[in-house]
């Protein structure tokens, strides 16, 4: 085995892992394909074993290949973390958090949380990166961020992640304030029927929505548009006369305001599932550990639920 080994080399074999093709990796990394294989090469030196097998145009992992992965990552993120740690230390902070959250959430209900708590904390650095799910859940596990507040991805199956439910919120549909119609409710059809803003159909928002939908209802939404956050949404909503169908968190300050009426639609139950993921071999600071806390309490977990260790 070679005695030496760098973060470089594991964070180019993590990179050929996602891409499953050294071709691609050499490509975002701007390197020559020859340099990423003789990497690959490398560090199967170091392990001792072959890491990938061949399966058509494919780069798939062998056995060896999937314990060095997961090694690789938990080493990574164990680095970013501890840099991120350390920046801290030297500019005097008594210590740092950063928040992966989806758009929604990250949007509506985080800043509020995090502003708060900040207020009671003085000389700490906390961050909040508003992505979508999945990229929230990479950064969990790369050690970018800390852990996440996200919409829960039905799509996603993964076994390096740790997740509580905190809360199932519903997911109403709204039109402007002064198009509401006169008795305040509409049929499943007559709702489905409205001009609705909707989500890009890739975002993991649009498909929870879309698969509940089939199972309530053969009528296909009548989506005149697809935006790719709520903001422009419910502008569209207020400017057309169109409806959208929005996580009630979304819409509450406007429906207070007079803007945006929610609709009754009897039959219909929509929500939205909001969790807290982290890294299962993540060490919490303090600091960390109160702000899941306070993030928990404010999302609706009961103060009795509540404990500073994420997995209980």
């Amino acid at each position: 085995m070679e005695p030496q080994l760098s973060l470089r080399r594991l964070e180019i074999f993590r990179l050929v892992v996602e891409e499953r093709s050294v071709t691609r990796a050499a490509s975002r990394l701007m390197l020559a394909q020859p340099a990423v294989s003789g990497q690959l090469r490398s560090l199967e030196k170091w392990v001792g074993a072959k890491l990938f097998i061949r399966r058509g145009n494919r780069l798939v992992l062998t056995e060896a290949g999937e314990r060095t992965d997961a090694w690789a990552r938990s080493i990574l993120a164990g680095a970013a973390e501890l840099r991120r740690d350390v920046e801290g230390i030297e500019s005097g902070r008594r210590g740092s958090a950063v928040v992966a959250s989806s758009m929604g959430v990250g949007s509506y209900l985080m800043p509020g949380i995090l502003t708060r708590f900040r207020e009671g904390h003085s000389d700490v650095d906390i961050t909040l990166h508003v992505v979508q799910p999945q990229e929230a859940l990479r950064q969990v596990t790369t050690g970018e961020a800390d852990f996440a507040v996200t919409t829960w991805d039905a799509d996603e199956t993964r076994t390096d992640i740790r997740s509580d439910v905190l809360r199932d919120e519903p997911i109403v549909i709204v039109v402007r304030a002064d198009l509401r119609p006169e008795a305040g409710t509409l049929t499943l059809e007559e709702a489905l029927n409205l001009p609705l803003v909707g989500a890009p159909r890739g975002v993991a928002a649009q498909r929870n929505v879309a698969s509940q939908l089939r199972r309530l209802s053969d009528t296909e939404p009548a989506y005149v548009i697809r935006l790719g956050h709520a903001l422009p949404a419910k502008q569209a909503v207020v400017e057309h006369g169109w409806a959208a169908i929005l996580p009630r968190y979304v819409v509450d300050a406007d429906v207070t305001a007079g803007t945006l009426s929610a609709v009754h639609v009897p039959g219909l139950d929509l929500q939205e599932r909001i969790v807290l993921a982290w890294r299962p071999d993540k060490v919490f600071s303090k600091l960390q550990q109160r702000l899941m806390g306070e993030i928990r309490r404010e999302l609706g977990v009961e103060p009795d639920e509540v404990s500073d260790d994420p997995s209980t």
